[in-house]
């Protein structure tokens, strides 16, 4: 009877130690499991790691305020190209400074400027002129002494260096012509689409050569946030992308993207903003954030004014905007706007991972500063 005790207690010993074994194995995988679930949950807690290192973006320095014609895509009269400085004298009886068009030269006789072909025969005496220059492709301008206080004069040229005097009309946004055509997108062919041609029937394009848009409206420098002043503007759009088209006195153009969102950030005592520009950004920014969950409350908000800080305000050319600010502690405010009357027509609070803060501002500095970067 001892010995069936014994046994008996031996086997629930055995049992025990299977079933102890057991929950601390079920244990384990819950608590993994757990963590698992709160990495990728709505409801997050926050991250205990190191936050990132972070400083203020470098590029914003070198803005003095938001400009929405920054980017450059294309241009269709690259001054740079047309102008040289003439590194090595080709003719023995003229001081030479600056190459044409490859087909000129121009030379100084005091403060008065003249022409030469690139036989080195004079077309233009150093007499009258003080500036000597090409504005468009096959047109050169000459302006007079400003104590002349005369108009400037043009002159157009052809392949083999002959001038031709030439009085150019005057700029008029009325003279860009916007007419609809087909698509080229294979995927939409009945889709109408638009066009743009200047006065001398030259097709408004960018560097792909079709020169189609969705849609293409007149614009004024009033709806544009920019300082570059031109004759006239042309919204256009491709896709979700959106392009402004400048035009010059001489119907030269230049294409610049347009603005998708407004980024202010301030970083200990320094502030700077400036605008998205390309949209792919744009697209990867509001992915990115949609992609942050919200994390546990922790404490009330900081009212420490010195926090850092990032705002971002999506959607600049829509009916509604939506602004969030971020705070270094992880507080985040959103509000939508209306684009019409500034109200705004819905706000929350939500709180973020600290790490995503560091991860927006690691973003404008290693991303955003691209768009701005100098060519």
């Amino acid at each position: 009877m001892a010995r069936i005790r014994k046994n008996v207690a031996l086997i629930i010993a055995v049992i025990l130690a299977v079933t102890m074994t057991g929950c601390k194995k079920d244990k384990k995988e819950t608590e993994s499991s757990t963590v698992a679930q709160i990495k990728n949950s709505d409801n997050a807690a926050p991250s205990n790691v190191e936050i990132k290192n972070y400083e203020f973006p470098e590029f914003l320095n070198d803005l003095k305020a938001p400009d929405e014609l920054s980017r450059q895509v294309y241009t269709s009269f690259d001054k740079s190209k047309y102008i040289a400085e003439v590194k090595e004298q080709p003719f023995d009886d003229y001081q030479c400074e600056n190459i044409l068009a490859d087909k000129f030269y121009t030379f100084r006789q005091g403060k008065f400027l003249g022409l030469l072909n690139s036989d080195g025969e004079e077309l233009v005496e150093a007499t009258d002129y003080t500036d000597i220059t090409v504005v468009s492709d096959g047109i050169l301008q000459f302006c007079f002494d400003k104590e002349r206080n005369a108009p400037m004069q043009y002159a157009l040229y052809d392949e083999y260096g002959t001038l031709t005097s030439y009085k150019p009309e005057k700029f008029n946004a009325e003279n860009i012509a916007v007419y609809e055509v087909g698509s080229d997108d294979a995927d939409q062919p009945d889709k109408i689409c638009c066009s743009l041609s200047t006065p001398d029937g030259n097709l408004v394009s960018d560097s792909s050569g079709t020169g189609v848009w969705d849609s293409a409206e007149r614009v004024e420098m009033e709806d544009i946030s920019t300082v570059k002043a031109y004759k006239g503007y042309f919204k256009v759009t491709k896709g979700s992308a959106c392009y402004f088209i400048c035009f010059d006195d001489y119907y030269n153009y230049t294409i610049y993207e347009g603005a998708y969102a407004l980024v202010k950030i301030k970083v200990g005592n320094v502030y700077g903003e400036c605008y998205i520009l390309n949209h792919d950004d744009y697209a990867e920014l509001d992915k990115m954030i949609d992609s942050f969950g919200n994390a546990a409350y922790r404490s009330a908000p900081s009212k420490d004014p010195s926090l850092d800080f990032i705002q971002i305000t999506f959607g600049l050319k829509e009916s509604t905007q939506t602004e969030i600010t971020i705070s270094s502690d992880g507080y985040c405010l959103t509000d939508t706007i209306s684009a019409e009357d500034g109200q705004t027509v819905n706000k929350y609070f939500s709180y973020l991972d600290k790490e995503d803060f560091a991860d927006l501002i690691l973003w404008a500095d290693q991303v955003l500063s691209l768009e701005y970067k100098k060519q």
